[in-house]
Parts: structure tokens; C-alpha cells; sequence
């Protein structure tokens, strides 16, 4: 295993959970569409014109959603990550890795629920969410030592997120992984 390119499929495994993670919320949040078509200058004033461009992008979205990773994974990495060769990607990583997040989100969600105090999972930013399940899936994909799992995560939370989602993921992903 060459670490640079594990680390940065990382990255790229983190990056796909969260737009998928982003997705679902506009699913199933209303108002998100609603706000996405607003951005477009597209006004709910126009009420023919926003119906079928909200149907467009829900139609778009959805389609995006249900997409076989393993089937757009390259074009997925070609599109979001030019910089990097492919060749610095450790591509088994992500095929190991980013189907089984979806698979575990129900798991993962009663986990972060019982060991957190003040919020629920689903109450989480979209990236703080990402970061769990890339971490929790890649822990029970691969048996990556928690140690490895918790120090990753903890750097890609003071990369990605705020100041106080690495002691947040320190202390929960711990607790999961220990019991």
C-alpha cells in the first residue's frame, strides 16, 4: 500500500460521500430545491417555469443519487480531480470503501445517535457526516486500525470542517470503534 495515494483516495472518497450526502438533503428538504432554483433566479413568482425547472433538477439529482459508484468512479475522479494522475489514487480503496458507506449509514447513524449528547446524526453538517461514515466505513471494510482511521479523520476535519469537528470526531468515532 503506497500511503500518498491512500490518502489522497481519501480524499476523493470523502469528496463523493458528500455530494452524495449533500444530494439526499436536497431530496428531502424542500426548501433546499427551493433555495437551489432561487439562486438560479428562478422565482417561485414564475410558478410554470419554477414547477419544471424543479422537476429537472429533482429528476437530475435523483438520477446522480442512485448512480453506481463502481460504474463512474473514473469519471468521477477525471471530473472533480484533474490534478491528480490516476495513477495517484488508490483506486481499490475507493471501491472497497465508498459502496460500502451507504450500505453502513443506518448502522453508523444509531452509533453517532447513542454516543452523542446534544445533537443527532442526521442534526450534523453535511461534512462532519461524510467524515463518519468515510471513516466507519473504511473501518469496517478494511479493519484499518481505529488509531490510523481517527488520526485521518481528525486531519481531514481541521482541513474540511470547523474548529471543533475533530474533537467531536475523536470522541464519538472512538467510542464506536472501541465498543
Amino acid at each position: 500500500m503506497n500511503i500518498r495515494t491512500r490518502i489522497n483516495a481519501r480524499k476523493v472518497a470523502l469528496s463523493y460521500i458528500y455530494q452524495h450526502c449533500f444530494f439526499w438533503n436536497l431530496l428531502h428538504q424542500k426548501s433546499a430545491i427551493d433555495e437551489s432554483l432561487f439562486i438560479g433566479n428562478i422565482f417561485q413568482t414564475q410558478t410554470e417555469k419554477f414547477e419544471k425547472e424543479k422537476e429537472i433538477l429533482l429528476k437530475e439529482i435523483e438520477k446522480y443519487h442512485t448512480t453506481n459508484f463502481e460504474e463512474h468512479v473514473e469519471d468521477f475522479v477525471e471530473n472533480f480531480f484533474d490534478e491528480r494522475s490516476k495513477n495517484d489514487i488508490d483506486f481499490d480503496y475507493l471501491l472497497k470503501v465508498v459502496p460500502t458507506v451507504f450500505k453502513l449509514e443506518s448502522e453508523l447513524r444509531e452509533e453517532v445517535n447513542k454516543y452523542a449528547q446534544t445533537f443527532s446524526y442526521d442534526d450534523m453538517d453535511v461534512i462532519d457526516r461524510s467524515l463518519f461514515l468515510l471513516g466507519y466505513a473504511e473501518w469496517k471494510a478494511l479493519k484499518t486500525p481505529k488509531e490510523v482511521i481517527i488520526n485521518e479523520l481528525i486531519e481531514l476535519a481541521k482541513r474540511y470542517s470547523d474548529e471543533w469537528a475533530p474533537k467531536l470526531l475523536n470522541w464519538i468515532m472512538h467510542k464506536i470503534i472501541s465498543n
